[in-house]
């Protein structure tokens, strides 16, 4: 079975052996951070909300300050990443609902990605809404 890491800028993220690395060194962050930089990872480019990180991360019964667990477990991946919330590279705040991971994430070894950029993504959900741009003298483009 292939080990699970996935790139993205200068990080390297090892799912197997549960590290963070940065140019090939690993980085120190906590448990939690840890856990919840993967969960956003695996659900890159999709809105996270604060309730689904609350579930993953402590389970439905178990009762803790979720929130402020949560902005602190945030915090400290920003602080890892050196991401600014206010121009984030890799975590994006969705006010009132939760997060993003918005990085392009490649494989190792390869220069594919796994997700679209935030320009393809952009032009497959307006083709998926049926509002691409209509190719003048087109005649597969009659809809009506």
């Amino acid at each position: 079975m292939a080990e699970k890491k996935v790139r993205f800028g200068r990080f390297e993220l090892d799912f197997d052996r549960f590290q963070l690395f940065c140019c090939g060194q690993p980085v120190r962050l906590e448990g939690l951070p840890l856990q919840l930089l993967m969960f956003l990872v695996e659900h890159q480019r999709q809105l996270v909300t604060r309730e689904q990180i609350a579930d993953v991360l402590w389970g439905k019964e178990v009762f803790v300050d979720v929130e402020q667990g949560i902005n602190t477990a945030i915090r400290k991946i920003r602080m890892v990443l050196e991401d600014d919330s206010n121009q984030p590279q890799f975590l994006q705040t969705v006010v009132g609902r939760g997060y993003r991971f918005v990085a392009p994430v490649v494989l190792p070894d390869s220069d594919e990605r796994i997700m679209f950029s935030p320009e393809e993504l952009g032009k497959a959900v307006m083709a998926a809404a049926g509002l691409e741009p209509r190719v003048p003298d087109d005649p597969h483009n009659n809809d009506d």
